[in-house]
């Protein structure tokens, strides 16, 4: 097992010193990132790009000849030419061992085909179909792989758009234009704004040369092209593809693979008869004789190959494209690195913006909130009161009551006087005030009596009023929970998965947030909510309670205490007139006497005080919200400096990428 390790270790050892500059840079950039923004499959990709064939575009506009340009590269007549399904579709060109064609279909189907089946698609069975790859067992395409892409100026505006999502992502580009048309001004604004940064690296190919009168004519038309298209490539060829095709399928391998094809074809097609043995025997030395010529003429194929200028389209990748090769390839593989890293910096930058647009919304909350209270309580203050002059107003009322039903009567007491020897006893007569406790219970306590009436309605108004409450501060939270619901759907729920970083940890905590908004935010204000009205609502309904229900009880102890209060000081006179005095019930006294029984202290420091149920209500609710919502914006603080923090260090990262790449 240790020797097992120690063999795993030094092959670790090796593969890092086998490492170019290149790679063993990315290996640290990425290391510097987020596991889970920097997948170990997308580092392998860049590490190993250096090594993949280079990717040139073949464009151009419609019908300008790019399936017969690439057809004369192949040697093969494979490309349907024309108006086909298939010049819809980008086909990539690369190597393999034999001609086979592999179809890449929308919902993922891949499968193996014989070149053939290019001539058998139409509109309708080619919908399905996503791109092609051919595979050709030609040597040049190890190093560099061809992509026909749709024209532009089709009348398909989506093939416009397929062929500038390729050029994002290409190290070359060779441009087809029809030699007596090129250099319009439309032409030349398209190339400005989709080619001119592949200058270096980009070929003209000026086709069908052969449509012009003589070689005059061509260097008129190229030198016209040279001057339009001045800056715009690296080089101008003008190219006949339809020579280059017949000259490259008129080799004598090509002409012998011909007869043979042809002979088995016709072996296969004709009855098995003596008569036909006779017609095949004719039909093959007749055959035998046209190959014969057609090789004695290989001659006239090669200058024909020559006059087609497509040599001159190899020596442009042997001499340009090639040389370049580990150049482009490593801008390539830096531009992708550099890609990667600015758009996990934007995920980052808009994850960061959507924290801080909720922190804007809960700040927004307790302003608007605090605002609101202040007015509310100002309004319902008055409220308040009108319930403590209400309250106050009927003590008054029942006080007045009570002491205009006093009632009048007479009693006699003795007062005895010394004298010199004796005792003298004299009687007197007074008048005092009794309590007709009976009756008045019956006027103060009968439920039809208006009296009753309104301590009742102001029961109702002190229970209702807690309604009025709850509703204005449930209101604030069911507020807030629909601003963050309208946050969610316009802010989370665009937010797009960078492919590079599919497991982004910061979003995925955002996206977790936003399933779970109510037990993670707004469960706590909804609490609040609660609290601050709960206490409310025991208080309010413990003094509705108390009038509506206690009533009868305190005036039944209202009238005992003025009664005992009245029949003591009675009889402590009769007893002891000299030293005690009768109790003459005045309105003060009734009133103190209600004040003491109905609580109008605590109801007075309830409503009216300056720290009343409504003032304690808001500076709790107030309070608490103040410092749940400080809470929560010191999380989403914590949060976004995690955020700041990964935004530095790909910051820093790119930094280091534009270093390395003006030392390469």
């Amino acid at each position: 097992m240790l020797e097992t390790y120690i063999k795993q270790c030094q092959e670790i050892l090796e593969s890092n010193t086998k490492r170019t500059p290149l790679q063993k840079f990315i290996f640290e950039i990425c290391k510097n990132l987020n596991p889970n923004d920097c997948s170990l499959e997308f580092i392998q990709q860049l590490q190993n790009q250096p090594k993949e064939p280079l990717q040139i575009a073949v464009i151009g506009q419609f019908s300008s000849g790019k399936s017969t340009f690439l057809n004369a590269l192949l040697g093969q007549s494979i490309l349907p030419t024309g108006v086909t399904p298939i010049t819809s579709k980008v086909c990539k060109i690369c190597y393999g061992e034999e001609y086979v064609l592999e179809v890449l279909y929308k919902d993922g189907r891949r499968f193996l085909h014989d070149v053939e089946f290019f001539h058998s698609l139409n509109r309708q069975n080619s919908e399905d179909i996503d791109y092609f790859c051919l595979y050709a067992p030609l040597l040049f395409l190890k190093g560099m792989n061809f992509l026909d892409t749709p024209g532009f100026n089709s009348q398909n505006i989506e093939d416009t758009l397929v062929t500038q999502r390729i050029l994002e992502n290409v190290d070359g580009v060779i441009w087809i234009t029809l030699i007596d048309n090129a250099g319009k001004n439309s032409e030349k604004l398209l190339l400005k704004e989709m080619i001119q940064r592949y200058a270096q690296k980009s070929l003209c190919v000026l086709n069908q040369k052969d449509r012009l009168k003589n070689e005059e004519e061509i260097q008129i038309s190229l030198a016209y092209t040279q001057n339009a298209f001045e800056g715009m490539f690296a080089k101008i060829i003008p190219v006949s593809s339809k020579e280059a095709l017949r000259a490259r399928l008129n080799t004598q391998k090509k002409i012998l693979e011909s007869f043979f094809l042809k002979i088995s074809h016709h072996i296969a097609n004709s009855p098995k008869t003596q008569e036909s043995l006779g017609i095949f025997e004719d039909y093959y030395y007749k055959k035998r004789e046209e190959i014969q010529i057609e090789i004695s003429h290989l001659g006239e194929n090669e200058s024909l190959m020559e006059k087609s200028n497509m040599p001159l389209i190899f020596e442009f990748f042997n001499e340009v494209i090639k040389p370049q090769a580990n150049v482009t390839k490593e801008y390539r593989v830096l531009k992708k690195l550099k890609e990667m890293h600015i758009r996990l910096h934007l995920q980052y930058h808009k994850i960061y913006l959507c924290y801080g647009g909720l922190q804007k919304i809960l700040s927004n909350h307790y302003q608007n909130v605090s605002l609101k209270c202040l007015k509310h309580q100002e309004q319902e203050q008055k409220r308040f009161n009108d319930i403590y002059g209400n309250l106050d107003l009927l003590l008054d009322v029942l006080a007045q009551k009570i002491y205009t039903s006093l009632e009048k009567i007479q009693f006699s007491y003795e007062v005895k006087q010394k004298g010199i020897f004796t005792q003298k006893t004299y009687k007197h007569t007074k008048e005092t005030f009794v309590l007709p406790i009976e009756k008045l219970q019956i006027s103060l306590q009968n439920i039809d009596t208006q009296l009753v009436k309104d301590f009742k309605a102001l029961s109702v108004q002190i229970r209702d009023f807690y309604g009025v409450i709850l509703g204005f501060i449930s209101g604030f939270s069911n507020a807030l929970k629909k601003e963050i619901q309208i946050w969610i759907n316009k802010e989370i729920k665009k937010q797009e998965i960078y492919k590079y970083a599919p497991n982004n940890q910061a979003l995925k905590n955002l996206q977790e947030f936003s399933q779970n908004h109510y037990e993670t935010l707004l469960v706590d204000f909804f609490s609040n909510d609660l609290k601050a009205t709960s206490y409310l609502q025991s208080e309010l309904f413990f003094l509705s309670h108390f009038i509506g229900v206690n009533y009868n009880n305190c005036i039944t102890l209202v009238l005992n205490t003025l009664d005992l209060k009245i029949k003591n000081a009675l009889q402590k006179f009769q007893e002891n007139p000299m030293e005690f005095a009768l109790f003459v019930p005045t309105l003060e006294n009734i009133r103190e006497i209600l004040n003491t029984a109905f609580c109008f202290e605590q109801f007075q420091a309830r409503l009216f005080g300056p720290m009343n149920l409504l003032k304690k209500t808001y500076s709790q609710f107030n309070t608490h919200l103040q410092e749940i919502i400080e809470d929560k914006i010191a999380n989403i603080e914590s949060e976004k400096c995690e955020i700041k923090e990964e935004m530095n260090t790909i910051s820093k990262n790119l930094g280091k990428i534009s270093e390395f790449s003006k030392g390469t």
